[in-house]
């Protein structure tokens, strides 16, 4: 998102914007936009620094790490940048944005905090109910209280 400097009145100015997750290269394959990104910019400037303060918001539908089940994330962020113009005539915003979007990102992204993930025996997704296969918790738990 570029803008031309002298395009910022003294006042500042107001961007509101849709932008879809490729037009920002957000792409990954365990994450996907399902709503364009709104960005909410304002932009000042004085004669040597341009200072914007930015509300990227949308929906992610993510894939959990444990369970493999799809599930929704809104996110809402704020960040602030500011730029030296050091004689430039355009500041471009979408690296920057690109970038506080990116670290939003959930490392390991999970259903929930408790989510139980698969059986490692048939595959099952156990937040749906038990498969009846033992998992390497419940033997250790068993090896645990026999040396007791």
């Amino acid at each position: 998102m570029k803008i031309k400097i002298n395009d910022i009145p003294k006042e500042g100015l107001s961007i509101e914007e849709r932008r879809n997750a490729s037009e920002l290269d957000l792409a990954r394959d365990d994450l996907k936009f399902v709503t364009p990104i709104a960005l909410s910019i304002f932009i000042n400037r004085d004669r040597d620094e341009a200072y914007a303060h930015v509300t990227a918001s949308g929906k992610i539908e993510a894939i959990c790490g444990r369970c493999l089940s799809a599930y929704g994330i809104d996110f809402k962020k704020d960040f602030d940048f500011s730029y030296d113009l050091g004689g430039k005539t355009v500041v471009d915003l979408t690296g920057d944005i690109r970038s506080e979007i990116i670290l939003e990102y959930p490392v390991k992204p999970l259903c929930k905090d408790n989510c139980k993930g698969l059986c490692q025996v048939c595959g099952k997704n156990l937040n749906e109910g038990s498969c009846g296969h033992k998992t390497d918790a419940q033997k250790w738990n068993k090896i645990e209280k026999s040396g007791n």
